[in-house]
């Protein structure tokens, strides 16, 4: 009986040794055809030179020199792009450029030149790009305010009430300052214009002196009054730009700093730059702020333990006068002060172009700017946005009459050069460029409201990650 049980046992055994050398024979099988596989694969792309893009110096077609030169220069470009990596932690701080005035004819110009004669625009470097829509496009031109309050509060043009004091619209500035973060904005124009409305004021009526009576006695404040008291205003760290004429009654006039007729008035009694210290005594006692108005006050300022400051270095806009001090030096003392140790900051500049000088030497100067200040910047998602949008004059009421061409029929008075030039003239989508930690966020074609929602997520502001 015991040995009747143990030869079927051993038959088994040796069924399942059989059943294991087979698979096992299989395995071993594949697993050398698979590498014989791999090594003719290798020698074949050896032999022929089609390995990975990156490891090889260019495709060895029969070309010529001249073109050899190019498939080189193209190969260089792919092996950058392969190395490209853009960090996805939220970033300490963000620096947003906004560069105002630019066709994509001058800028493909531009581009052009500076590429044959110097080194390249560096945001052309930066890894993402996209592109922003410009409303503006199906009816230029168009008001500013809507425009800038629309990018930098993320509701859509058209549902962006235009009223004189109604706007409870949070710019993405505000939501920094009631995050926590430091703030700044600096332009080449009047602190009072389009874009600091929109980041900080409530009203597009930048000054009391075009400002009807009525809204005056409701207690309507303008642009230039919510600089001072509104909670934004107050919170700002630094604003540096022109406007003088806008916010006192009595300012200097000099050849090299005259007014502008053409822009709003301060009425008489009103000095807002004397508000704005007897704020900061009053207010915040213990705070360190400087109000300048030279370009070589701002040049000797130490402002690395100023808590706020202010410069006003124009009668008007900023390019109207010869001695004001240029962007670079602006932004350097900016960093001064929004630098502290475990806060982060959030700082938009507004350059608008003069149309007066040439357009690729502005840039070649805001090229270099930019690149001296992305030096001193870490952990820092830096944007450069270049539009060319045809704004109606925000200074004045917005019904007055403009040289724009606004109806259809009128095009067809016109001969072939003067509608290509004033096609020209026409706002195209904006360029978005970006590097730096949630770059990843910008990248192909998006409505302008996509700017502040992209802007909060990337400084943490909202918690969008609980609703993604």
């Amino acid at each position: 009986m015991a040995a009747s049980r143990l030869k079927q046992f051993c038959l088994k055994l040796r069924f399942k040794s059989t059943q294991l050398f087979i698979v096992a024979g299989a395995v071993l099988l594949s697993l050398l055809v698979t590498l014989l596989c791999i090594g003719l694969t290798i020698r074949y792309e050896v032999e022929h030179e089609v390995a990975n893009v990156a490891d090889v110096d260019y495709w060895k077609d029969q070309v010529s020199a001249a073109q050899k030169v190019w498939y080189d220069k193209g190969i260089e470009e792919l092996k950058q792009a392969l190395r490209i990596y853009s960090p996805q932690t939220q970033p300490r701080q963000v620096l947003l450029l906004l560069i105002s005035g630019i066709s994509a004819a001058t800028l493909a110009a531009a581009r052009f030149e500076e590429e044959l004669q110097h080194s390249p625009f560096v945001w052309d470097q930066f890894p993402h790009v996209a592109r922003i829509k410009n409303s503006c496009s199906s009816h230029s031109p168009c008001d500013a305010n809507l425009v800038y309050r629309s990018l930098f509060s993320g509701v859509p043009l058209n549902e962006v009430v235009n009223h004189p004091c109604n706007h409870t619209l949070h710019s993405v500035l505000r939501q920094a300052q009631l995050a926590g973060l430091r703030t700044g904005f600096v332009t080449n124009q009047r602190i009072t214009g389009a874009a600091a409305a929109s980041l900080v004021a409530s009203t597009n009526w930048e000054c009391d002196g075009l400002m009807p009576a009525g809204l005056i006695d409701s207690g309507c404040q303008d642009v230039a009054q919510q600089l001072i008291f509104s909670e934004a205003g107050q919170a700002l760290n630094v604003l540096l730009g022109g406007g003088r004429q806008l916010l006192s009654a009595k300012v200097p006039v000099y050849n090299w700093d005259p007014l502008d007729e053409q822009l709003c008035r301060a009425r008489s009694g009103r000095n807002l730059l004397r508000d704005w210290s007897n704020q900061k005594l009053k207010l915040q006692p213990k705070q360190r702020f400087e109000l300048l108005q030279l370009a070589t006050e701002l040049n000797t300022l130490n402002a690395t333990n100023l808590d706020y400051l202010w410069g006003v270095f124009a009668n008007a806009n900023l390019h109207q006068n010869s001695q004001a001090p240029s962007l670079d030096l602006m932004l350097n003392k900016t960093l001064e002060v929004l630098r502290r140790p475990g806060v982060g900051h959030l700082l938009i500049v507004e350059h608008v172009l003069q149309q007066s000088v040439d357009a690729t030497q502005q840039l070649r100067q805001l090229n270099e700017t930019l690149t001296n200040f992305m030096q001193q910047q870490k952990n820092t998602l830096t944007l450069v946005l270049l539009t060319n949008g045809n704004y109606l004059s925000t200074s004045r009421d917005v019904s007055e009459e403009t040289e724009n061409i606004n109806l259809l029929e009128d095009f067809f008075e016109l001969t072939e050069v003067e509608l290509q030039l004033q096609m020209q003239k026409l706002p195209s989508e904006s360029l978005l460029f970006a590097k730096g930690p949630k770059s990843l966020l910008f990248y192909g074609v998006h409505e302008e409201t996509y700017l502040a929602h992209a802007l909060a997520y990337a400084l943490g502001l909202n918690d969008f990650d609980n609703q993604l």
